[in-house]
């Protein structure tokens, strides 16, 4: 039988998190540690860096409960210390689900038109696009992603006609003119979404903390023509932000793009369309993500430098939130307020397992990264492969659904 684990003090916790930012991690942004900063928008810590904070508290004895980490950015130092000595308990919420960005956005037209259903577009989205570049590097957004897809499929599904106006041979300033020009040719029911970098926009929280934070948000003219009206679906927050800070987080060279749309003419989606996406995105035997990082865990192992696999998977946590599109397939397709109540809720469990499964991947691969032995990366793998299980038989239950759901249509 195990014995319990002791728990440090407040006090102690508090000096291993100090000991463990100044020392091992050469924190840059020591100057603002104290108790009342935050993890994440003070102290701008990262994925990469908590699981490195993690590392070093498990070194000094210290260990995070698993289900701290997603909330560790929104700590302040006190709260994290408090919460390692057991005097604060790990706070029970629910996900705050940031799928996609572009995504979520064309479903606030949809949204706001009123009385359809927005989710089928949401369909795929578990399997969504990643990219791994030359030096093995994992990231959710690159240089020429093409959003096609899904501007393809919000015509087909609620007949909304999205126009790029966002020129790439254009400069800057040019780009901003454009932006500037549909801000003053706004009326109720446009939508503007420009591309902006959300690490120049700290008035916005996020959990991620990275830098760039490449991200498509809704703006719109505001009664103070210094300040723009900001939506941001993803996030679920919408309010007034500088209009100077939103122009900068939209000039950086990190980001480059812009759609404009409008919800007025829609119309709900066609059980048939739905059923046509849902055939041209579902692939049972195809897992993009873990393919992924099995070749990133491959070639740090043997052709790149060990170290480099820290920062490779340093966007992991914003691609793995993607799985949570399963419990969106569930609901279009399930009867989750009636008889199918219970089975939804275990799906749902084990979709949640399979988020949480990659932060495992993630850390034990930092390890291996810090210097760590085989038996890191062997447990990566192990991981890997346990999360393919996982996500196969919830891949079985959703197509199962969509069976069920097509065979009801044709009655």
């Amino acid at each position: 039988m195990n014995a319990p684990q002791t728990l440090p003090s407040a006090e102690t916790a508090l000096t291993a998190i100090r000991a463990a930012l100044a020392g091992p991690m050469n924190w840059p942004k020591m100057e603002h540690f104290t108790p009342e900063a935050r993890l994440g928008t003070d102290l701008g810590l990262d994925s990469v860096a908590l699981l490195t904070l993690v590392l070093a508290l498990e070194e000094a004895g210290i260990k995070m409960p698993e289900a701290a980490f997603d909330q560790a950015p929104g700590l302040t130092v006190q709260a994290l210390a408090d919460l390692l000595a057991g005097i604060a308990p790990v706070a029970e919420e629910p996900v705050d689900i940031k799928v996609h960005c572009v995504v979520s956005c064309l479903c606030q037209a949809v949204k706001d038109a009123g009385g359809m259903d927005h989710r089928p577009l949401y369909l795929g989205l578990w399997d969504g696009q990643v990219v791994v570049d030359d030096r093995a590097r994992l990231s959710y957004h690159a240089v020429g992603i093409d959003h096609g897809f899904y501007l393809h499929w919000a015509e087909r599904l609620f007949g909304l006609k999205v126009t790029r106006w966002y020129d790439d041979t254009a400069s800057k300033a040019e780009n901003l003119a454009r932006l500037q020009g549909l801000l003053a040719a706004w009326r109720p029911g446009d939508f503007i979404m420009p591309m902006v970098d959300m690490f120049l926009l700290p008035q916005r929280d996020n959990k991620f903390t990275q830098d760039p934070f490449p991200h498509y948000a809704l703006v719109q003219p505001g009664p103070d023509p210094a300040h723009w009206q900001m939506r941001d679906p993803d996030y679920r927050w919408e309010g007034a932000l500088p209009a100077a800070d939103l122009t900068r987080a939209f000039l950086r060279e990190t980001v480059a793009g812009g759609f404009a749309f409008s919800s007025h003419g829609l119309h709900p989606p066609a059980p048939g369309v739905i059923a046509q996406m849902f055939r041209a995105v579902f692939d049972a035997g195809r897992y993009p993500l873990i393919e992924a990082l099995r070749a990133i865990l491959d070639a740090h192992e043997t052709r790149l430098p060990r170290a480099d696999l820290e920062p490779a998977l340093r966007e992991l946590p914003v691609i793995a939130i993607r799985k949570y599109a399963y419990e969106h397939g569930l609901a279009i397709f399930g009867d989750i307020e009636g008889a199918d109540w219970d089975a939804f809720e275990e799906a749902c469990e084990r979709i949640a397992a399979l988020h949480g499964g990659f932060a495992l991947v993630q850390r034990r691969a930092v390890a291996f990264a810090r210097g760590g032995g085989a038996d890191d990366l062997a447990q990566a793998r192990a991981e890997l492969d346990r999360l393919e299980a996982l996500e196969r038989g919830v891949k079985a239950t959703l197509h199962d659904w969509f069976t069920r759901w097509e065979a009801r249509q044709g009655q």
